[in-house]
């Protein structure tokens, strides 16, 4: 059973890597590979806490908060993340900018990635 769970891991890992490979529009090339490197870890393993990177049900209850209030968490951490989900190299934009993709939170047009 184990290696079954190793080998899924290692598929959405792949899959999630292979999603972002190229930066989705709303997130610069940075942002994109901070998101690779640092977010992909747990919102792409099933059974954590975290919400799944496209499971829009799992990330309802983000959406309904809002973006400052997740800001807030990803910052001091919640659950099992730590603060600012080990990520040092991001800054506010970033934490923004990542925040609306994962939890699919509508882009303002001067919210952009493309913008820093």
């Amino acid at each position: 059973m184990r290696w079954i769970n190793a080998l899924l891991l290692g598929f959405v890992w792949l899959l999630a890597n292979d999603l972002l490979e190229a930066a989705p529009p709303e997130l610069t090339q940075r942002q994109a590979a901070l998101l690779r490197v640092n977010c992909v870890q747990c919102h792409t393993v099933p059974g954590l806490s975290a919400p799944i990177i496209g499971d829009r049900a799992a990330w309802q209850w983000a959406r309904d908060r809002g973006e400052d209030a997740l800001l807030r968490n990803v910052l001091a951490g919640i659950r099992g993340m730590p603060p600012m989900g080990y990520c040092s190299a991001c800054s506010e934009a970033d934490f923004r900018a990542m925040i609306r993709f994962l939890a699919d939170l509508p882009v303002k047009p001067a919210q952009t990635g493309t913008q820093e």
